[in-house]
C-alpha cells in the first residue's frame, strides 16, 4: 500500500501522529511505501515561516490573540479560510506531488490540508480514500468537509460534536488518536524507575510539550523546594535555553532535567503524576500510560479544549496559580480512592492501539476503492 501523509509542522503532535501511522503501515506490510509532507513548508518555504513562525509567536508572548482566533473561527464568524485559497493557488503543484506518488491512499493530521485535498477530490483531480485524524480533544470546524471518507477521532464523546456538523456517523471512527507502539505495554514502575536509576518513592514528571513552553522553571523550583517528598523528572524538549535554566536551580528535592527524548513510556512508567500542558499528542499517551494529570498553563484554544475533556472525564485536575501546585498534589496523595479512580479512567479513556486500528481501517477503505474501480472497469 502506498500512503501519502500531509502534516504541519506546528507544534509536535501533527507530525508525531502521522509518523506512528506510516511506521504501522510499514510494520504492516514491509512492502508499503510512505511519504510525509509538510504541507506550507511543500508548497511555499517563505509562507511556511510566516505562519508557523507568527502562530509560534503569538503562543510564546500574547497567547490570547491565538486564542480569540480560534473561538471566532470555532463559532462560526467568516474568517478567510486558508485551505480555499491555498487550494486555488498551489493545486497544479498539489496534483503534481499526487501524480508522482501515486498513492493508494491519504491521510490528513492537519486541518488545513484536508481542506484543500477535499477540494481537489471535489474537481475530480483525486480519487483515493481520503482520511483526517484529529490530534486534539475537540472538533473545529474547519475539519469539516464533504469529500474526506473517514475521520479518526480521540475518543468516542466528541462524535457527537462532529454529527451536529452535518457529518455522517458512519464516517466517524472513535480509534484514538495515534501514538507509537511503545505506549502499548507499559512497564512495571518499579522496574522503570530501576532503569532510571531513581528511587523508590513519589515520583512526578514535569513536561512542556515539544518546545518546552510554559513557566517550567517557576514550577520546577516549587516543587523542588517544598515540604513533600518527591522526585522529579523534567523534560524541557527541544529548548536549550530552558533545559540550561533548570540545570541550574538549586532545590533540596532530587531533580533530573532532560531534553527532547525518546523514552517518554519509560518516565511515564517511573511516575506516579504527570504535571504538564494538555497538548493532544501527550494527553493521548498519558492516558495510554494511565497516568494522572495535573494541568498547568494549557494555551488558549485547542489545549483550552482538551483541558475540559479531561476535566469532565476525571483523569486530570487543573492547576490554577503555581502557588497551588503542592495543595494540590498534596489533595491527592492524601486521597487514594480518588487517585486510584483518576488512573482507571485514564486507562479507561487511553487508546494505545488507535494506530493499527486506524491502518486497519485505512486498508478497508482502500479495498472497496479497488473493488469499485474494478466493477466500474468491468462495465
Amino acid at each position: 500500500m502506498r500512503v501519502l501523509f500531509f502534516s504541519v509542522s506546528i507544534g509536535a503532535g501533527h507530525d508525531l501522529a502521522a509518523q506512528a501511522l506510516a511506521r504501522e503501515v510499514e510494520s504492516v506490510d514491509p512492502r508499503s511505501v510512505t511519504k510525509i509532507v509538510d504541507t506550507f513548508r511543500y508548497i511555499n518555504p517563505v509562507l511556511n515561516k510566516v505562519i508557523v513562525g507568527s502562530y509560534m509567536e503569538s503562543l510564546k508572548f500574547n497567547p490570547k490573540i491565538w486564542g480569540y482566533l480560534y473561538d471566532q473561527a470555532e463559532d462560526g464568524d467568516k474568517f478567510i479560510d486558508l485551505s480555499q485559497v491555498l487550494s486555488k493557488l498551489m493545486s497544479a503543484k498539489l496534483e503534481k506531488l499526487i501524480n508522482e506518488f501515486a498513492p493508494d491512499a491519504i491521510v490528513c493530521t492537519h486541518a488545513f490540508p484536508a481542506g484543500m485535498l477535499s477540494i481537489l477530490k471535489n474537481r475530480e483531480k483525486l480519487t483515493v480514500p481520503l482520511l483526517g485524524v484529529l490530534t486534539d480533544f475537540t472538533v473545529h470546524p474547519f475539519w469539516v468537509h464533504e469529500y474526506i471518507d473517514g475521520y479518526i477521532i480521540p475518543a468516542e464523546e466528541l462524535k457527537y460534536q462532529f454529527i451536529a456538523m452535518g457529518v455522517a456517523e458512519s464516517k466517524i471512527k472513535s480509534f484514538g488518536l495515534p501514538i507509537r507502539r511503545e505506549f502499548q505495554q507499559k512497564p512495571d514502575q518499579q522496574s522503570a524507575r530501576a532503569k532510571l536509576g531513581l528511587a523508590k518513592m513519589t515520583t512526578v514528571l514535569v513536561m512542556g510539550g515539544g518546545l518546552g513552553l510554559g513557566d517550567m522553571q517557576n514550577y520546577l523550583d516549587i516543587l523542588g523546594n517544598c515540604d513533600a517528598k518527591l522526585q522529579i523528572l523534567c523534560v524541557a524538549g527541544k529548548n536549550d535555553r530552558l533545559r540550561t535554566s533548570l540545570e541550574l536551580l538549586s532545590a533540596k528535592n532530587p531533580i533530573r532535567v532532560l531534553g527532547f527524548v525518546d523514552n517518554i513510556p519509560e518516565l511515564m512508567a517511573a511516575s506516579d503524576f504527570i504535571i504538564s500542558k494538555p497538548g493532544g499528542l501527550t494527553t493521548a499517551e498519558v492516558l495510554a500510560m494511565g497516568l494522572p494529570m495535573l494541568i498547568i498553563t494549557p494555551l488558549p484554544g485547542q489545549e483550552d479544549r482538551n483541558t475540559g475533556f479531561l476535566l469532565n472525564g476525571g483523569v486530570a485536575v487543573k492547576v490554577r496559580k503555581p502557588e497551588f501546585l503542592v495543595a494540590t498534589l498534596k489533595q491527592l496523595l492524601n486521597n487514594p480512592l480518588r487517585l486510584d479512580t483518576m488512573r482507571q479512567l485514564a486507562g479507561y479513556y487511553g487508546k494505545p492501539y488507535a494506530a493499527q486500528e486506524t491502518v486497519r481501517y485505512l486498508e478497508e477503505l482502500v479495498m472497496q476503492q479497488n473493488q469499485s474501480s474494478t466493477c466500474q472497469g468491468g462495465k
